[in-house]
């Protein structure tokens, strides 16, 4: 199941998570807790969904299918994060939670309200999270840049209790490096750095191929190694167009075109 906004130009959100879950053999349930609408360089409107609504959503699909797994993505308002964990708490289930605080085109959703209810409410429950750099840093309150990668996913998993995956699409050189912190343990996953105009729903896509891994019963450290590897291949065989809107933002846009992976060989 994965918990999110759904996204109008379907390259992130629960469009982006449907698509990795449908490559990766799993069938996809959703809730959404926003609609947004966007294009890949730009967000245009957030309109969140209520908390009554959301819980809905969640309650009737833990009750009617054999859910195995659930991700969280961008949820909305602080009152849609405290919903969200009250309807997770002591559901027994692998939780892994993309605290999406802001889109990749510099828009901001996280506000100290969110914050709060994030670290209050729904992180004790998750059993991974999978921020970036910088949303990792807003979580721990902590000045950018004050800390080195592998010390700040120490501090994150220590603080929060749970384990931690610090996604490395942020960080400067040629690699894309992402930190594990297991246990205590931190271990590295990388993958060359591939450059494009607009690499948006890339944290979508790891998460949602982390869920489905772990809903496919793979323990935590082949989860990950099997989600990055979607991630890159996805980044890898992405498809180039131009077009014009009302706006002109978009030129030479990059999308990630996970229908055409091929999925994974039958069991």
């Amino acid at each position: 199941m994965t918990i999110a906004g759904s996204d109008s130009c379907s390259g992130a959100g629960i469009q982006a998570d449907l698509k990795v879950f449908s490559l990766l053999g799993v069938h996809g349930l959703t809730a959404v807790s926003t609609v947004v609408a966007e294009t890949p360089l730009r967000v245009h409107g957030v309109y969140p969904v209520s908390p009554a609504e959301v819980q809905e959503q969640i309650r009737c699909l833990l009750n009617c299918y054999p859910v195995t797994a659930i991700k969280t993505g961008l949820l909305g308002p602080a009152s849609n994060v405290i919903a969200v964990a009250e309807m997770l708490q002591g559901c027994g289930l692998p939780i892994v939670v993309d605290p999406v605080l802001s889109s990749s085109s510099g828009t901001t959703f996280g506000n100290d309200d969110i914050l709060s209810a994030y670290r209050e409410h729904l992180l004790p429950l998750a059993t991974v999270l999978t921020p970036n750099q910088p949303e990792a840093e807003k979580l721990l309150g902590l000045r950018s840049g004050c800390q080195e990668p592998a010390d700040l996913v120490r501090i994150l998993a220590s603080e929060l209790n749970t384990a931690a995956l610090l996604t490395g699409g942020h960080g400067t050189g040629d690699q894309a490096i992402d930190l594990l912190c297991l246990e205590g343990e931190v271990t590295s996953f990388t993958a060359p750095k591939l450059g494009l105009a607009s690499a948006h729903g890339t944290g979508c896509t790891l998460s949602a191929a982390l869920t489905a891994h772990l809903a496919r019963g793979l323990m935590l450290a082949e989860a990950v190694d099997g989600a990055k590897q979607v991630v890159t291949r996805a980044i890898k065989e992405s498809y180039q167009w131009e077009t014009d809107c009302s706006l002109g933002e978009l030129r030479a846009l990059n999308q990630l075109p996970l229908e055409i992976l091929q999925p994974p060989p039958s069991k």
